[in-house]
């Protein structure tokens, strides 16, 4: 089924909670915290940082086909992971009626209560490349200076060697092809990946990604991965990269004030940002250089705003997912 059509699905966002609590009782009736069938969390401790983190992940339905369930990675689980796995219910009915192996999701996530903007922009944010070891960061809406930078490849490497067999051993040794899906500060991470390590992923989904992060060092970073001879054999497979932003992103509107912050305030982080814009630039350099390198879609999401348009990206990601092949 085309994704224009897929998007026309009515996807609920699930309030849901897999937290175990103790039951409540409400005008006499039994009130207990809502799971989703499924989902287990495993909560741990990250061995190279000691830093504590959960982890949710989905299992589909029936038994894993011989390669294994396809696996969809995503940061900011607190956000995300709910809304991916009732997409991902949804599609996969579809996906085994076709044929075609139904999707786990595994999210990331800070353990309740402790998530931080300070915690979130260190660990997505990349480290510097410049001399100074100083990020060029533009001015924050709210005038306080920005929280420490650069965790993100600590971030991208406890991926790789904890959180990833953690999921092995929920769904199993053998795992089909993975995918890798962030929003904002998630989808420069997604970026960031794909530049440092292709190979990691088999798809990658960057949603409204912040490319505006250290003065747009991602785009000469994926320039530089470009600019390489394309890898040509069968231990190398072509990854798979899909770009969404919201056309809307870069217009100020009346939801863009905040408390604490001024008008002018937001004007000015909403262009220092442009998000379509520099999008826009992303993919120009993969149509212009990407042949070879990368399996590539690019989408703007007319109308849509940044938060907005991550709903649709998360439809996107699962569908992207399914489809993946190494």
């Amino acid at each position: 089924m085309p994704l224009p059509a897929l998007r026309s699905l009515i996807v609920p966002c699930l309030a849901a909670l897999i937290a175990a609590g103790t039951p409540a009782r409400a005008s006499g009736q039994g009130v207990v915290p809502a799971r989703i069938e499924g989902a287990v969390e495993i909560a741990f401790t990250a061995k190279a940082s000691g830093e504590d983190f959960r982890l949710l992940v989905f299992r589909p339905k029936g038994k894993a086909p011989a390669g294994g369930w396809p696996v969809l990675y995503s940061f900011d689980g607190e956000d995300s992971f709910a809304l991916l796995t009732d997409i991902a219910r949804t599609l996969n009915g579809l996906a085994a009626r076709t044929g075609r192996s139904p999707v786990a999701v595994a999210a990331i996530a800070w353990p309740r209560g402790r998530a931080s903007v300070a915690r979130r922009v260190y660990d997505m944010t990349p480290p510097t490349a410049r001399a100074d070891g100083v990020h060029v960061m533009p001015e924050r809406p709210n005038g306080q200076p920005w929280p420490k930078l650069g965790g993100g490849d600590a971030f991208l490497a406890l991926i790789e060697d904890e959180v990833k067999p953690l999921v092995r051993s929920v769904l199993g040794e053998s795992t089909g092809p993975q995918t890798l899906f962030g929003h904002s500060l998630g989808g420069l991470m997604v970026l960031r990946r794909l530049v440092t390590d292709p190979g990691s992923f088999a798809c990658y989904a960057a949603s409204s990604p912040s490319i505006w992060v250290d003065d747009r060092q991602v785009l000469a970073d994926l320039d530089r991965l470009l600019a390489r001879p394309p890898a040509a054999s069968a231990d190398a497979p072509v990854p798979g990269l899909r770009v969404t932003v919201g056309g809307a992103e870069e217009e100020f509107g009346p939801l863009d004030t905040r408390a604490g912050e001024g008008v002018e305030a937001r004007r000015r982080w909403i262009s220092s940002n442009a998000m379509v814009t520099n999008a826009r630039a992303l993919a120009g350099l993969v149509e212009e250089k990407g042949e070879g390198h990368l399996r590539f879609s690019y989408e703007e999401y007319e109308g849509r705003t940044h938060q907005t348009s991550r709903i649709l990206a998360a439809l996107d990601a699962v569908q992207l997912a399914i489809d993946c092949t190494e």
